[in-house]
């Protein structure tokens, strides 16, 4: 029972382990969603901006400018949208990981308490037998 015990406790360590980098995963992923927001804001407002233009060269530069950015933030939502799907496959993961996690420690918990059951009607046994002895060796005399 004791190998048992220290096998599921191994295992409980192990699922740990995986919970915690998991949680470290979803931490990454979530900054990284977090940076592609901030970028989608920053460019959003660099295209907002607007300079006096006086020439047709200045026009021309300014159109090209928010056309690169107009590509940039577009391609900044898609890696967003990207980063945010990984994210929520991460969080499912996170989710079966931390169920594995509990599974196993009900079961070792459960283990734990039966042992200590065995060990206490063991004691009981051993201090019903000594006491058994005591009384009889008391009538005896």
């Amino acid at each position: 029972m004791k190998e048992q015990i220290q096998t599921l406790s191994r295992l409980a360590q192990l699922r740990n382990n995986t919970v915690q980098q998991m949680l470290g995963r979803v931490g990454y992923q979530q900054s990284l969603c977090q940076r592609y927001r901030n970028n989608i804001e920053g460019l959003s407002r660099l295209c907002s901006y607007t300079a006096p233009m006086t020439t047709p060269l200045q026009r021309d530069n300014q159109h090209r400018y928010k056309a690169t950015l107009h590509k940039m933030i577009e391609l900044q939502r898609r890696e967003l949208a990207v980063a945010e799907a990984g994210l929520e496959r991460i969080r499912e993961e996170l989710l079966a990981a931390r169920r594995n996690e509990k599974v196993i420690t009900q079961v070792l918990d459960g283990k734990v308490q039966e042992w200590s059951q065995e060990l206490a009607r063991h004691e009981q046994k051993i201090q019903d037998g000594l006491a058994s002895q005591a009384w009889l060796r008391a009538h005896e005399i």
